[in-house]
């Protein structure tokens, strides 16, 4: 949520279900290519889950803490790239 994201809760996955930040100049298909060559961070676009997926990444949480961590550190240098001015 601090990266400009809209959180799910979630419901019993292993995932998390985001909303890209409004001011975000992308659409999650980009959102995710970029992330995923640029950062080594792969998460999925939310559109193939359903119709509210649209604007959405899916993130995978079943992962080693290490990971976890390191993916959200390489997660919030790609925002960092990204915020409005």
């Amino acid at each position: 949520k601090a990266m400009g994201f809209g959180v799910s809760q979630p419901q019993g996955a292993f995932n998390l279900f985001c909303e890209l930040p409004a001011w975000l100049d992308e659409d999650e298909d980009s959102f995710c290519h970029h992330l995923a060559y640029d950062y080594q961070v792969a998460v999925a676009a939310g559109t193939p889950f359903g119709p509210g997926g649209e604007n959405h990444i899916r993130i995978s949480y079943a992962s080693s803490m290490a990971q976890l961590r390191e993916a959200m550190k390489r997660l919030k240098a790609y925002m960092a790239t990204k915020q409005p001015e």
